[in-house]
């Protein structure tokens, strides 16, 4: 269900095309950051609209750009819907994760498509292996559902569902951020292409 209050909407479609993208953050439906290194440039093509090109120059780092929520709002109850497009130009290694706002020491959820062409998951429970797989040149979306209440998630993917009712063993935090981007092993000049995150929250209560 991707009804509810919206956090966040980074579609993409009003930014200049062949540009990197701003940094001005939920309100402009862009990241908060992006680190140096990490090649971040709307694309026209090749999805159906216009998009997030994410590519590195040089390997050796994980390079993400984050995007927060709007208000800096943490989410520590009720739920969670996350839900972003993605396509790979070929296989490597590029990933999605979730975190707290502000930082990044509390791993939520961890997706990463690998360079054989599966999909793996991790979070700070530990990790749950590759529980799918993704083709090269196709669009799909990626949803990741947080029941904060219960502590655990779902993982779709294409509409196929890929995990349900992990536990994800954080307690005391609340989820602020999603980034997205490069991992340490990831090929230089692979690139990645991710549109329509969309971030929303069900009833509970939150903190700011």
């Amino acid at each position: 269900d991707d009804s509810g209050v919206v956090l966040l909407e980074a579609n993409f479609n009003d930014k200049p095309l062949d540009q990197q993208i701003g940094t001005g953050g939920p309100e402009l439906g862009e990241p908060i950051s992006i680190f140096p290194g990490l090649s971040a440039i709307v694309r026209a093509a090749p999805m159906s609209t216009p998009s997030l090109e994410l590519s590195e120059a040089a390997t050796g780092m994980a390079l993400p750009a984050r995007f927060e929520f709007l208000g800096g709002e943490e989410v520590t109850h009720g739920d969670l819907n996350i839900h972003i497009r993605i396509e790979a130009a070929q296989n490597d290694t590029f990933q999605v994760y979730v975190r707290e706002p502000h930082t990044a020491a509390q791993n939520f959820a961890t997706i990463l498509f690998t360079g054989s062409g599966g999909i793996s998951a991790f979070d700070q429970n530990g990790t749950i292996g590759v529980i799918g797989s993704y083709s090269i040149g196709v669009e799909r979306e990626l949803g990741l559902l947080f029941h904060m209440d219960d502590g655990t998630y779902d993982i779709k993917f294409g509409g196929a569902i890929l995990a349900t009712g992990r536990a994800h063993s954080i307690s005391g935090h609340g989820i602020g951020s999603v980034a997205v981007g490069t991992t340490s092993t990831t090929t230089p000049g692979s690139l990645f292409y991710v549109d329509r995150l969309r971030v929303t929250r069900g009833d509970g209560v939150f903190r700011n």
